[in-house]
Protein backbone atom coordinates (compact mmCIF):
# COMPACT_ATOMS: atom_id res chain seq x y z
CA UNK A 1 0.00 0.00 0.00
CA UNK A 2 2.63 2.23 0.59
CA UNK A 3 4.89 1.81 -2.19
CA UNK A 4 1.17 2.18 -4.05
CA UNK A 5 0.84 5.55 -2.51
CA UNK A 6 4.35 6.62 -3.35
CA UNK A 7 4.07 5.77 -7.20
CA UNK A 8 0.59 8.02 -7.06
CA UNK A 9 2.55 11.14 -5.47
CA UNK A 10 5.05 10.54 -7.70
CA UNK A 11 2.87 10.84 -10.71
CA UNK A 12 0.86 14.07 -9.69
CA UNK A 13 4.08 15.53 -8.97
CA UNK A 14 5.43 14.92 -12.95
CA UNK A 15 1.72 15.76 -13.79
CA UNK A 16 1.73 19.25 -12.02
CA UNK A 17 5.08 19.82 -13.50
CA UNK A 18 4.04 19.30 -17.14
CA UNK A 19 0.83 21.25 -16.30
CA UNK A 20 3.10 24.30 -15.28
CA UNK A 21 5.36 24.33 -17.66
CA UNK A 22 2.17 24.16 -20.57
CA UNK A 23 1.21 26.77 -19.23
CA UNK A 24 4.07 28.81 -19.23
CA UNK A 25 5.12 27.46 -22.73
CA UNK A 26 1.34 29.26 -23.20
CA UNK A 27 1.76 32.52 -21.86
CA UNK A 28 5.01 32.80 -23.78
CA UNK A 29 5.18 35.95 -26.14
CA UNK A 30 8.26 35.49 -27.80
CA UNK A 31 9.05 36.02 -31.34
CA UNK A 32 8.97 32.91 -33.26
CA UNK A 33 12.28 31.07 -33.30
CA UNK A 34 13.55 32.34 -36.17
CA UNK A 35 14.17 35.73 -34.67
CA UNK A 36 16.92 34.28 -32.77
CA UNK A 37 18.58 32.19 -35.75
CA UNK A 38 19.24 34.60 -37.95
CA UNK A 39 22.61 34.36 -40.15
CA UNK A 40 24.24 36.75 -40.92
CA UNK A 41 26.18 36.29 -44.67
CA UNK A 42 29.69 36.92 -44.14
CA UNK A 43 32.35 36.95 -46.71
CA UNK A 44 35.22 34.16 -46.34
CA UNK A 45 37.87 35.07 -44.41
CA UNK A 46 41.58 35.54 -45.76
CA UNK A 47 44.44 34.96 -43.40
CA UNK A 48 46.27 37.14 -45.78
CA UNK A 49 47.22 39.80 -42.89
CA UNK A 50 48.38 36.68 -40.39
CA UNK A 51 50.55 35.46 -43.10
CA UNK A 52 52.78 38.57 -43.73
CA UNK A 53 54.42 38.42 -40.47
CA UNK A 54 57.35 36.85 -40.27
CA UNK A 55 57.18 35.10 -36.85
CA UNK A 56 53.56 33.66 -36.59
CA UNK A 57 51.63 33.34 -33.39
CA UNK A 58 50.16 30.98 -30.95
CA UNK A 59 47.64 29.74 -34.43
CA UNK A 60 45.16 28.84 -31.38
CA UNK A 61 45.38 32.44 -30.12
CA UNK A 62 44.96 34.60 -33.51
CA UNK A 63 41.72 36.30 -34.18
CA UNK A 64 42.23 35.60 -37.93
CA UNK A 65 42.71 31.91 -37.41
CA UNK A 66 39.97 31.80 -34.73
CA UNK A 67 37.37 33.80 -37.62
CA UNK A 68 38.39 31.32 -39.91
CA UNK A 69 37.90 28.21 -38.20
CA UNK A 70 34.02 29.58 -36.85
CA UNK A 71 33.31 30.26 -40.86
CA UNK A 72 34.50 26.67 -41.41
CA UNK A 73 33.29 24.58 -39.31
CA UNK A 74 30.40 26.60 -37.82
CA UNK A 75 28.63 24.85 -34.24
CA UNK A 76 29.02 21.24 -36.16
CA UNK A 77 30.17 19.06 -33.38
CA UNK A 78 31.89 15.44 -33.30
CA UNK A 79 33.85 12.73 -31.46
CA UNK A 80 37.72 13.30 -32.29
CA UNK A 81 39.98 14.71 -29.92
CA UNK A 82 37.05 14.75 -27.70
CA UNK A 83 33.92 13.05 -27.03
CA UNK A 84 30.80 15.14 -29.06
CA UNK A 85 32.14 18.17 -28.82
CA UNK A 86 32.75 21.35 -31.01
CA UNK A 87 34.79 20.59 -33.91
CA UNK A 88 35.53 24.46 -33.67
CA UNK A 89 37.05 23.34 -29.78
CA UNK A 90 39.16 20.63 -30.94
CA UNK A 91 40.61 22.40 -33.60
CA UNK A 92 41.97 25.36 -32.04
CA UNK A 93 43.29 22.78 -29.35
CA UNK A 94 45.11 20.61 -32.14
CA UNK A 95 47.31 24.22 -33.03
CA UNK A 96 47.47 25.25 -29.44
CA UNK A 97 51.43 25.10 -29.59
CA UNK A 98 52.77 28.26 -28.97
CA UNK A 99 56.65 26.65 -30.26
CA UNK A 100 55.73 24.49 -33.16
CA UNK A 101 54.11 26.60 -35.58
CA UNK A 102 55.44 26.17 -39.32
CA UNK A 103 54.26 27.42 -42.65
CA UNK A 104 54.98 25.68 -45.51
CA UNK A 105 54.47 27.00 -49.40
CA UNK A 106 53.47 24.39 -51.39
CA UNK A 107 54.77 24.79 -55.31
CA UNK A 108 51.15 25.38 -56.45
CA UNK A 109 50.76 28.30 -54.53
CA UNK A 110 48.85 26.91 -51.66
CA UNK A 111 50.06 27.63 -48.18
CA UNK A 112 50.18 24.57 -45.08
CA UNK A 113 49.55 26.48 -41.16
CA UNK A 114 50.15 23.97 -38.86
CA UNK A 115 50.97 23.43 -35.45
CA UNK A 116 49.45 20.58 -32.50
CA UNK A 117 48.20 20.06 -29.22
CA UNK A 118 50.55 21.97 -26.51
CA UNK A 119 49.30 18.94 -23.72
CA UNK A 120 49.58 15.40 -26.26
CA UNK A 121 53.93 16.29 -27.57
CA UNK A 122 51.73 16.04 -30.61
CA UNK A 123 50.02 13.29 -30.46
CA UNK A 124 47.12 15.31 -31.93
CA UNK A 125 47.62 18.19 -34.31
CA UNK A 126 45.93 20.51 -36.81
CA UNK A 127 46.43 21.58 -40.03
CA UNK A 128 44.98 24.35 -41.90
CA UNK A 129 45.39 24.02 -45.92
CA UNK A 130 44.89 27.44 -47.32
CA UNK A 131 44.32 28.65 -51.30
CA UNK A 132 46.34 31.04 -52.93
CA UNK A 133 43.89 34.13 -51.48
CA UNK A 134 45.04 32.52 -48.06
CA UNK A 135 41.46 31.34 -47.75
CA UNK A 136 41.16 27.97 -45.62
CA UNK A 137 39.85 25.10 -47.73
CA UNK A 138 40.29 21.80 -45.92
CA UNK A 139 41.50 21.31 -42.19
CA UNK A 140 43.39 18.29 -41.30
CA UNK A 141 43.00 16.80 -37.82
CA UNK A 142 45.22 13.91 -36.50
CA UNK A 143 42.98 11.86 -33.93
CA UNK A 144 42.03 8.84 -31.85
CA UNK A 145 38.15 8.99 -32.37
CA UNK A 146 37.61 9.18 -29.11
CA UNK A 147 34.90 8.29 -27.50
CA UNK A 148 32.87 7.11 -23.96
CA UNK A 149 33.40 3.59 -22.80
CA UNK A 150 32.70 1.21 -19.88
CA UNK A 151 30.89 2.10 -16.14
CA UNK A 152 30.95 4.61 -15.13
CA UNK A 153 31.40 6.00 -18.63
CA UNK A 154 35.12 6.97 -19.29
CA UNK A 155 36.63 8.65 -22.65
CA UNK A 156 38.74 6.41 -24.80
CA UNK A 157 40.91 6.86 -27.58
CA UNK A 158 42.57 4.63 -30.43
CA UNK A 159 46.05 3.73 -29.05
CA UNK A 160 48.54 5.36 -31.20
CA UNK A 161 48.92 2.56 -34.02
CA UNK A 162 45.52 3.29 -34.77
CA UNK A 163 45.30 7.28 -34.81
CA UNK A 164 43.51 8.38 -37.86
CA UNK A 165 43.78 11.50 -39.84
CA UNK A 166 40.33 13.29 -40.81
CA UNK A 167 40.24 15.59 -43.64
CA UNK A 168 37.28 17.97 -43.29
CA UNK A 169 37.06 20.15 -46.87
CA UNK A 170 35.18 22.17 -48.67
CA UNK A 171 32.13 21.22 -50.75
CA UNK A 172 33.27 20.00 -54.16
CA UNK A 173 37.09 19.43 -52.83
CA UNK A 174 38.90 16.30 -54.57
CA UNK A 175 41.16 14.23 -52.40
CA UNK A 176 44.20 14.73 -54.68
CA UNK A 177 43.91 18.25 -53.35
CA UNK A 178 44.49 17.04 -49.85
CA UNK A 179 47.52 15.02 -50.48
CA UNK A 180 49.84 18.07 -48.59
CA UNK A 181 47.37 17.26 -45.56
CA UNK A 182 48.36 13.69 -45.86
CA UNK A 183 52.26 14.32 -46.02
CA UNK A 184 52.50 16.27 -43.19
CA UNK A 185 50.45 14.26 -40.77
CA UNK A 186 52.89 11.41 -41.31
CA UNK A 187 55.72 13.81 -40.24
CA UNK A 188 55.75 12.87 -36.75
CA UNK A 189 56.74 15.70 -33.68
CA UNK A 190 60.09 14.90 -32.73
CA UNK A 191 59.14 13.13 -29.45
CA UNK A 192 57.24 10.89 -31.16
CA UNK A 193 59.48 10.44 -34.23
CA UNK A 194 61.91 9.22 -31.43
CA UNK A 195 59.31 6.68 -30.31
CA UNK A 196 59.12 5.46 -33.07
CA UNK A 197 62.86 4.85 -34.31
CA UNK A 198 62.98 3.04 -30.53
CA UNK A 199 63.73 -0.70 -31.50
CA UNK A 200 61.79 -1.60 -28.66
CA UNK A 201 59.19 0.80 -28.09
CA UNK A 202 58.30 1.60 -32.18
CA UNK A 203 56.13 -0.87 -32.63
CA UNK A 204 53.62 0.97 -30.47
CA UNK A 205 54.51 4.41 -32.08
CA UNK A 206 51.83 6.47 -33.50
CA UNK A 207 51.14 5.29 -37.29
CA UNK A 208 47.81 6.83 -39.60
CA UNK A 209 46.37 3.60 -39.62
CA UNK A 210 43.42 5.42 -41.80
CA UNK A 211 42.19 8.45 -43.76
CA UNK A 212 38.77 9.77 -43.81
CA UNK A 213 37.25 12.67 -45.40
CA UNK A 214 34.33 14.67 -43.86
CA UNK A 215 32.65 17.49 -45.79
CA UNK A 216 32.89 20.88 -43.65
CA UNK A 217 29.07 22.05 -42.92
CA UNK A 218 29.25 25.27 -40.85
CA UNK A 219 25.13 26.26 -41.82
CA UNK A 220 24.23 22.89 -39.51
CA UNK A 221 22.05 24.77 -36.52
CA UNK A 222 23.89 24.21 -33.43
CA UNK A 223 22.01 22.37 -31.05
CA UNK A 224 19.26 19.86 -31.39
CA UNK A 225 16.50 18.73 -29.62
CA UNK A 226 17.98 15.74 -27.60
CA UNK A 227 20.33 17.64 -26.27
CA UNK A 228 17.76 19.27 -23.86
CA UNK A 229 15.65 18.28 -21.10
CA UNK A 230 13.04 15.81 -21.90
CA UNK A 231 10.42 18.18 -20.40
CA UNK A 232 11.26 21.50 -22.29
CA UNK A 233 8.49 23.04 -23.83
CA UNK A 234 8.45 23.30 -27.56
CA UNK A 235 6.93 26.65 -27.03
CA UNK A 236 9.62 27.78 -24.95
CA UNK A 237 12.43 27.38 -27.67
CA UNK A 238 12.57 31.01 -28.80
CA UNK A 239 14.21 30.99 -25.48
CA UNK A 240 17.73 29.46 -26.91
CA UNK A 241 19.57 31.03 -29.31
CA UNK A 242 19.84 28.55 -32.67
CA UNK A 243 23.28 30.11 -33.70
CA UNK A 244 24.65 28.77 -30.28
CA UNK A 245 25.96 25.35 -29.04
CA UNK A 246 24.56 23.55 -25.91
CA UNK A 247 26.82 23.29 -22.94
CA UNK A 248 24.83 21.62 -20.60
CA UNK A 249 21.10 20.99 -19.50
CA UNK A 250 19.25 20.00 -16.08
CA UNK A 251 15.74 18.99 -15.17
CA UNK A 252 14.77 19.15 -11.49
CA UNK A 253 18.73 19.66 -10.66
CA UNK A 254 19.65 16.37 -12.53
CA UNK A 255 21.32 16.83 -15.55
CA UNK A 256 20.48 15.99 -18.88
CA UNK A 257 23.30 17.13 -20.99
CA UNK A 258 26.12 16.16 -21.64
CA UNK A 259 26.29 12.23 -21.42
CA UNK A 260 29.43 12.79 -18.69
CA UNK A 261 26.96 14.20 -16.58
CA UNK A 262 23.66 12.05 -17.34
CA UNK A 263 21.81 11.90 -14.01
CA UNK A 264 24.38 13.05 -12.25
CA UNK A 265 22.85 16.05 -9.58
CA UNK A 266 23.24 19.68 -10.30
CA UNK A 267 24.16 22.29 -7.56
CA UNK A 268 23.24 25.95 -8.04
CA UNK A 269 25.04 27.58 -5.95
CA UNK A 270 23.80 31.33 -7.70
CA UNK A 271 20.62 30.69 -6.62
CA UNK A 272 21.59 29.45 -3.21
CA UNK A 273 23.17 32.69 -2.86
CA UNK A 274 20.72 35.33 -3.98
CA UNK A 275 17.81 33.22 -2.23
CA UNK A 276 16.24 31.94 -5.43
CA UNK A 277 14.38 28.36 -5.25
CA UNK A 278 16.74 25.68 -7.08
CA UNK A 279 15.47 26.18 -11.03
CA UNK A 280 13.52 23.31 -12.71
CA UNK A 281 14.60 23.89 -15.93
CA UNK A 282 18.03 24.83 -17.43
CA UNK A 283 20.31 25.47 -20.55
CA UNK A 284 23.40 26.89 -20.60
CA UNK A 285 24.45 27.91 -23.92
CA UNK A 286 27.78 29.60 -25.79
CA UNK A 287 27.61 31.35 -28.86
CA UNK A 288 30.49 32.82 -31.17
CA UNK A 289 28.25 35.81 -32.51
CA UNK A 290 29.36 39.20 -31.05
CA UNK A 291 27.66 40.48 -27.24
CA UNK A 292 25.71 43.16 -28.66
CA UNK A 293 24.44 40.73 -30.93
CA UNK A 294 23.36 38.50 -29.28
CA UNK A 295 21.73 40.81 -26.73
CA UNK A 296 19.88 42.77 -29.22
CA UNK A 297 18.25 39.38 -30.37
CA UNK A 298 17.11 38.12 -27.14
CA UNK A 299 15.68 41.75 -26.18
CA UNK A 300 13.63 41.86 -29.30
CA UNK A 301 12.32 38.07 -28.93
CA UNK A 302 11.60 37.79 -26.11
CA UNK A 303 8.09 40.72 -25.20
CA UNK A 304 7.52 42.34 -21.78
CA UNK A 305 10.75 40.99 -20.27
CA UNK A 306 12.59 43.36 -17.84
CA UNK A 307 16.12 43.96 -19.31
CA UNK A 308 19.15 45.00 -17.79
CA UNK A 309 23.14 45.42 -19.35
CA UNK A 310 26.72 46.69 -18.73
CA UNK A 311 29.53 46.23 -20.95
CA UNK A 312 30.01 42.78 -19.93
CA UNK A 313 27.13 40.95 -18.49
CA UNK A 314 23.22 41.56 -19.65
CA UNK A 315 19.65 39.86 -17.94
CA UNK A 316 16.29 39.32 -18.94
CA UNK A 317 13.67 37.66 -16.74
CA UNK A 318 10.12 37.95 -16.51
CA UNK A 319 6.89 35.61 -15.64
CA UNK A 320 5.13 33.24 -18.12
CA UNK A 321 2.15 31.87 -16.55
CA UNK A 322 2.30 30.72 -13.31
CA UNK A 323 6.25 30.46 -13.90
CA UNK A 324 9.47 32.95 -14.32
CA UNK A 325 11.98 32.85 -16.47
CA UNK A 326 15.81 34.34 -16.43
CA UNK A 327 18.58 34.71 -19.23
CA UNK A 328 21.58 35.71 -18.30
CA UNK A 329 24.44 36.71 -21.02
CA UNK A 330 28.09 37.23 -19.93
CA UNK A 331 30.69 38.64 -22.62
CA UNK A 332 33.66 36.17 -21.99
CA UNK A 333 35.60 37.69 -25.17
CA UNK A 334 37.90 35.24 -27.02
CA UNK A 335 35.95 32.10 -25.62
CA UNK A 336 32.50 33.75 -26.79
CA UNK A 337 29.31 34.65 -24.76
CA UNK A 338 27.57 32.49 -22.38
CA UNK A 339 24.07 32.30 -21.89
CA UNK A 340 22.17 30.57 -18.95
CA UNK A 341 18.12 29.87 -19.54
CA UNK A 342 16.39 29.05 -16.27
CA UNK A 343 12.93 28.64 -15.60
CA UNK A 344 11.11 27.92 -12.61
CA UNK A 345 7.27 26.61 -12.43
CA UNK A 346 6.68 29.52 -9.71
CA UNK A 347 6.81 33.19 -10.02
CA UNK A 348 9.54 34.46 -8.31
CA UNK A 349 9.28 37.35 -6.26
CA UNK A 350 11.20 40.93 -8.49
CA UNK A 351 13.97 40.94 -6.11
CA UNK A 352 15.23 37.54 -7.30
Amino acid sequence: MKNTLTTISRFCQHVRHTALLAAMAAACVAAPSAALAKAVSVPEKSLNSLLSDSVLPRLSDAPEVRAALFDFFGYARGSYTEVDELLLTQALESVSERREVTRTVLPDGRQLLASMNDRSQGRERGAMLLDKRGVLIAFGLVNGHCRLQGQPQAKVCNPDPQTVLTVFHKKGMLVSEAAPLLAWARQLPPMLALIAADDEAGANGQKIASVEYVLAQSPLPGWNRAQLPSGYPSALLPLLLDSATVLSSADSGVFSFPATLKGKKQINVLDQAEGRPPRDLEVALRSYASFDSVVERYRKAIKGARFQRNERTAYLHGDMGQGSYRVYIRNTGSDGVMIDVALWQRRLTASK
